[in-house]
């Protein structure tokens, strides 16, 4: 799943854990249920439309736009500052906003987020701190539940750098959906030679949700909120 992110980024040897100035906003929704003027965002003890991706909300597309933004040209999802994600909820406990991109090359494993991804994420890292130094954001003990119409994907996955070995769980969240016509169908991805996106309705045991399937792992789980 989204560990494969942290790969990349642990080849890079750099992840920096500061939340992007977006993510401050006192107006944003946050996990106590309150809303911001305007938005439709559902209260934490409600149910969202399934069939909603909201503007700027999880799953919307998202940019990053300063020097923190990647290292050696591997993106870094909670660092810099990201633009798009103004409707995630924020704060949310024991999650780094983040804005999941794509990339390809020779540094990393490649990543398939077109046109950026906007999420909450949390990871932990055993092994070698070589690799657990740079792979580490968020609380991930602390981030038990995503916002109300979002699921939680989890994954556990073996990685080496080198001679270094890690293991490293990952937490993030994505927008419910009931068709793949609610997941960003037909955009393209410029890192990938403007190729169309595969972003579509995924069904992991009834919850359904929108996301690249080429990021998943195969022992990810899937928990509706």
């Amino acid at each position: 799943m989204t560990a494969r992110i942290l790969i990349a980024l642990c080849l890079t040897g750099t992840l920096a854990l500061a939340l992007p100035a977006c993510g401050d906003d006192d107006s944003n929704p946050g996990q106590d249920g309150s809303t911001q003027d305007g938005s439709t965002q559902s209260d934490g003890g409600g149910q969202q439309d399934a069939a909603v991706t909201q503007d700027l909300w999880i799953g919307a597309s998202c940019t990053c736009t300063d020097a923190e933004c990647e290292q050696l040209g591997v993106p870094k999802p909670n660092s810099g500052t990201i633009a798009g994600c103004d409707n995630v909820d924020q704060p949310w406990t024991g999650a780094d906003l983040v804005c999941l991109r794509s990339y390809t090359g020779a540094l990393a494993t490649d990543t398939y987020f077109a046109n950026g991804y906007c999420s909450l994420m949390a990871t932990t890292c055993t092994g070698d701190s070589l690799i657990c130094d740079s792979a580490v954001m968020g609380d991930y003990a602390t981030m038990v539940a995503c916002p109300a119409g979002s699921v939680m994907l989890q994954d556990t996955q073996d990685v080496t750098v080198m001679s270094f070995n890690a293991t490293i769980e990952s937490k993030n969240c994505a927008p419910s959906c009931t068709t793949t016509a609610d997941c960003r169908e037909g955009e393209i991805d410029p890192v990938f030679a403007d190729e169309a996106t595969q972003y579509q309705c995924n069904d992991k045991g009834g919850v359904k949700f929108c996301y690249d399937p080429r990021n998943l792992g195969a022992t990810y789980t899937a928990t509706a909120f």
